[in-house]
Order: C-alpha cells, then structure tokens, then sequence
C-alpha cells in the first residue's frame, strides 16, 4: 500500500469518527426530556423568621411570621423567597395606605399581624397561605384575609391566579365555579367577592374577599377547605399526583 493511498484511508477514518461524534452531539442536545425524567429538585426545607415593624405617622405596629424555603437549586431557592418577601411586601403597603387615608388618629396604634401557614411541600409543588390581620385606630375590623401563593419549583415561578393548576382554560373555569359555589353555599346576604385558592394534602384551601352589599357595603372575608374529589377531574395529573401523594 502507498504511503499516499494510506494517508487517505486514514483521513476518511477521522472524518468518520468526528462525523459520528458531531451527529451524537447534535441528537444529544435536541433530545426533548419529557416531565418524568425532567429534574425535580430534593424536598423543601424551612426555616421561621419573626419581623417587628413600627412607623411613627401613622403609627404602626407589624407582625410577621415568614417563612424561608431552603432548596438545593440556588435559582429556584431564591426566586421563591423573594415571591414570598413580594407578598408580604404587597400586604404591609396595602395597610400602610389604609391606615394612612381611613384610620382615626386617636393616638392609637395601628397593628398588622401577618401568618404564613405552608399548605403543601413536594418536589414538584409549595402552595402557602397567608394570614392578614388589620386593627386599624378608631375602626372596629375584626375579620381576617386569608390570601395565597404556589409556586411552581420545575418551572421556578409563581402560579398568579392558579390557572396553571389545571390543562385549560375550560376546566379551570368549572373548577372556580364548583369552588365559589361552596364557599358561598353558607354564606347568607349579597356578597361581591374575589376568589382565592391554592392546594393542599388531599384538597384545596379558599377564601373570598370583598364586601357584602346588603349589609351596607361592608367588608367580607370567607374561608374554607374542600377535599380534592370536588375538583379532581379537572386538575393536571402531575398536579393531582402531587396533592394526593
């Protein structure tokens, strides 16, 4: 075999070689990992904090138990605090510029205590509930909101209305109307409020927030738990798996 005959097979034999390595690179990269396979990141650990704020004019009082979610994914471990810094941070403005414009100022102090109760913890799923308590100076305001969060740890972002819970637009709607319904099936008089839900072990939590018009536009706040049968049939399997595990 010539010299020359010989350094062309081996020529061939690396751009073979490469050919292959190159096509295996390029299926590598394209492959499309199906949710099963996908990373899940390791279980949830949390951590309490306790938060005092005070302002003098207006004067104020806040309360805060947070919690602090520990994650092995450094991404999702501080988007999701953050989300939750952002909503105590909505709630504490929200009563700032009440107290501020509605509170009598009778010397008296205006106090916010704020709860956080984490519903659900999985790998897939966190779902919290907040618990908003407002005693503004000179206004008799006994009632409670209970408003919430779930976040989504595979896609690492917030759920804002919950929709995502659910495969389409079609089943979320049947899934909100069999929830306001049974929120509202005790309730007596003309009320006008926002539904709020998220999941937990083996159900869902609610609330309803807004006014009742037959009592003189007064402010309302309902709360309730149904068990997952109600609403099953229309959540995404993966959810389903995820608050009946």
């Amino acid at each position: 075999m010539s010299k020359k005959y010989f350094f062309i097979v081996i020529v061939m034999a690396v751009v073979v070689v490469f050919g292959g390595l190159f096509y295996w690179f390029l299926q590598y990269n394209n492959e499309v990992k199906d949710e099963s396979t996908a990373y899940i990141p390791s279980q949830p650990i949390t951590k309490w904090q306790e938060i005092t704020i005070t302002e003098d004019e207006p004067k104020i009082a806040i309360h805060i138990n947070i919690p602090r979610i520990i994650i092995h994914s450094y991404d999702v471990n501080n988007e999701i605090n953050l989300e939750i810094r952002r909503h105590i941070e909505y709630l504490k403005d929200y009563f700032i510029r009440d107290a501020t414009m509605a509170a009598i100022d009778n010397g008296e102090t205006n106090i916010l205590n704020i709860e956080t109760e984490i519903l659900l913890a999985t790998p897939r799923l966190i779902s919290l509930a907040f618990i908003s308590t407002e005693d503004f100076s000179g206004i008799v305001n006994d009632i409670s909101k209970r408003t919430f969060m779930t976040f989504d740890l595979l896609n690492n972002k917030v759920m804002i209305e919950g929709s995502e819970l659910f495969p389409d637009a079609l089943s979320w709607a049947r899934a909100v109307t069999i929830m306001k319904k049974a929120i509202l099936s005790d309730y007596q008089g003309d009320p006008n409020c926002d539904l709020f839900f998220a999941p937990k072990q083996n159900g869902f939590s609610m609330s309803c927030i807004g006014v009742d018009y037959s009592l003189g536009g007064k402010q309302i706040s309902l709360t309730k738990d149904i068990p997952i049968s109600m609403v099953q049939e229309f959540l995404t399997p993966s959810v389903l798996s995820d608050v009946t595990q």
